[in-house]
């Protein structure tokens, strides 16, 4: 795991279903119920669209109607694997994979959850790749770390020591290349005639 940047974000309460987003086949349309206690009392649902290069979403209420908004990707900075509770008792939990917004958690778009977590992962280095974002991971106090280190869009592994000659490269007879010749060069010279171009002349 690389350097840890924590971006100050609380563990959240889990009201909907199970969602999937396809990251290979934009757009992707998802609905998410809101978190806050308050747009869950007022009946509030989050329809979002995920473009390539933004994202579209309503935010629908049936008391206070429709709200239109958009953002563009890069109003968006990480892709989140996170955790988040069914319950109170938080013995129920469902994986999150989130598209985090740079400046308004309140964006933020969960792009899959599952009780299970078993693709959970895969979706979210798969968001990552095709968004081009920066993979984020939750930590056991619910704070965001980065998952990996990178330079620019380039990410750095930890050095790895160089294995070195292969130990069969000395073993391997000439006809295997090494020494630049054609295989078998000099059994197919000693089988006819050499070539008029390396025949010696006699001085006339």
């Amino acid at each position: 795991m690389g350097l840890a940047v924590t971006y100050g974000q609380k563990r959240k309460r889990w009201s909907g279903g199970e969602i999937d987003a396809d990251p290979f086949a934009l757009p992707q349309h998802v609905a998410i119920k809101p978190t806050a206690l308050l747009s869950r009392v007022v009946g509030f649902i989050r329809y979002a669209t995920i473009f390539k290069d933004a994202i579209k979403a309503t935010d629908s209420s049936p008391i206070f109607g429709l709200f239109h908004w958009a953002e563009p990707l890069s109003a968006y900075n990480a892709i989140a694997l996170r955790v988040a509770w069914r319950d109170a008792s938080g013995e129920a939990p469902v994986i999150l994979v989130d598209l985090i917004h740079a400046t308004d958690e309140r964006r933020t778009i969960t792009l899959h959850a599952s009780f299970d977590g078993g693709d959970a992962a895969a979706r979210w280095r798969g968001w990552g790749r095709v968004l081009g974002l920066k993979l984020l991971l939750e930590d056991k106090e619910g704070a965001l770390r980065e998952a990996e280190r990178r330079l620019g869009s380039l990410r750095i592994d930890n050095p790895q020591p160089h294995s070195g000659a292969n130990p069969l490269t000395n073993r391997r007879p000439i006809s295997f290349g090494c020494s630049g010749q054609p295989r078998l060069f000099t059994q197919r010279l000693s089988g006819g005639a050499r070539p008029l171009a390396y025949q010696t002349t006699s001085a006339i």
